[in-house]
């Protein structure tokens, strides 16, 4: 006999296995600690593989050198996160000391010291530097810079853009205009028009502001409709406004801070809903707490040409009555619709379509119609058996439906003909290559 074609054949646990590393991994125990055990204590991998099996029932695991009985209080040591080890031994299927290999490598070729302090990984510095990690790479990348040379040029030049302005440190010229309520680009080039300093023309930009909403003006104070508040953030929070969507506003249309607000309460106040005077935000929380299909009500309200509180209306009544009414069917009482469905193994979504498109049609009639078509296209194998379709037999026995429709109509043959054609096709198939040894 050939010894290329003899394979190493491991005996453990009165069973035969190719190798010493299959016996591990069907055991989930680790290879490298079960030959180092071997090599220590000079016994056999059995023995080994028994001595880790052992520790495994007791919830024992070494992890460098040390034993553990807590893999959350191993993972606490050593700074892993320990949702993302299970999740990953679970999605991989291997052993709590793989996992932790994996997971400390990572850590230890991803931490990053910066000015004689660790960090997690080099997103986790820059996060505590307040600036963003992408920002930091492109310019690695664009000076061909080392990442912690290019965070710190990219720290000196983020420092120098600093801005003082009423005692207060801006990160950006652009963002202590923003609190301000002006436009950059346009103090910027004022102050170039006329010589003077950015802060100046910001300053001459703030009174002209102050003259046309005829209150003064700082960096933090905001007043809304007699209402005086922190600031801009502070107003938009109290009204339930987005900040953001404010300064866009601003930007775009070159309005006033009072004027951007004004116009996204407006458009609140339009969107609000009001039922059974209860204010709600809009129409979609009040039937998000009524449990109503928002859909259904601006269906209804689209079709009737009447109000959103007149849909509203209709639809939470319609709901009510078929929880409290009981449904009759064929002299039979239901719970519900749903419930008569289910008894009839019909999709209750189809029974809604049909008295849709029909709208003289009653719940009897689009019963019946469902059940009809659903029986119809029921399939019943030779031996009784019965299928919901064609589709799902043939899903099930793993045969083409389309060779099974395609044979129907070339030879004339039934369902159940062709089905079977194939499904012995795919026999003879399967022997023939059983025994031609493919």
């Amino acid at each position: 006999m050939n010894s290329n074609n003899c394979r190493f054949i491991f005996y453990a646990f009165n069973k035969k296995w190719k190798s010493i590393n299959e016996c591990c991994k069907h055991f989930e125990v680790r290879y490298g600690s079960v030959m180092s055990y071997k090599r220590i204590h000079k016994c056999t991998a059995e023995e080994a593989i028994a001595y880790y099996r052992n520790l495994k029932k007791l919830g024992i695991f070494y992890f460098k050198k040390v034993r553990w009985t807590d893999l959350k209080e191993c993972c606490d040591y050593y700074n892993i996160n320990y949702k993302s080890l299970c999740t990953y031994m679970q999605k991989n299927k291997i052993s709590k000391e793989e996992a932790l290999s994996h997971y400390y490598q990572y850590y230890k070729y991803n931490r990053f010291t910066y000015n004689h302090v660790t960090y997690d990984s080099f997103a986790a510095c820059c996060m505590a530097y307040e600036i963003k990690p992408i920002c930091v790479r492109r310019y690695a990348k664009r000076k061909h810079f080392l990442l912690r040379h290019a965070l710190s040029s990219y720290l000196n030049y983020h420092n120098k853009r600093k801005i003082y302005f009423c005692g207060q440190e801006y990160i950006t010229f652009t963002s202590c205009c923003r609190a301000f309520g002006c436009n950059a680009s346009y103090v910027s080039a004022y102050a170039k028009r006329h010589g003077i300093s950015r802060e100046e023309a910001l300053k001459f930009y703030i009174n002209r502001i102050e003259k046309q909403e005829g209150q003064k003006i700082d960096s933090r104070t905001f007043v809304f409709r007699d209402s005086i508040y922190h600031d801009l953030s502070d107003c938009c929070r109290n009204l339930g406004i987005n900040v953001s969507s404010v300064y866009g506003y601003m930007w775009r249309t070159k309005k006033s801070r009072v004027e951007a607000v004004e116009y996204y309460y407006t458009k609140n106040a339009e969107e609000q809903f009001e039922w059974e005077s209860v204010l709600y935000p809009s129409l979609s929380v009040c039937c998000t707490k009524f449990n109503v299909s928002l859909k259904a009500v601006r269906n209804r309200a689209w079709r009737k040409n009447c109000s959103a509180q007149e849909a509203f209306r209709h639809c939470l009544k319609r709901k009510k009555n078929l929880e409290m009414d009981a449904f009759y069917y064929k002299g039979d009482r239901y719970k519900d619709l749903k419930e008569c469905c289910k008894q009839y193994g019909i999709n209750v979504q189809s029974v809604h379509s049909y008295r849709f498109r029909n709208k003289d049609s009653d719940y009897d009639e689009a019963i019946d119609y469902i059940r009809k078509i659903t029986k119809q296209r029921q399939f019943i194998w030779e031996d009784g058996s019965v299928y919901e379709s064609i589709n799902s037999f043939c899903r099930m026995k793993s045969i083409s439906v389309s060779s099974v429709r395609d044979k129907v109509r070339k030879k004339g043959m039934s369902l159940q003909e062709a089905a079977k054609y194939y499904i012995e096709r795919n026999s003879y198939d399967w022997w023939v290559r059983s025994i031609s040894g493919w």
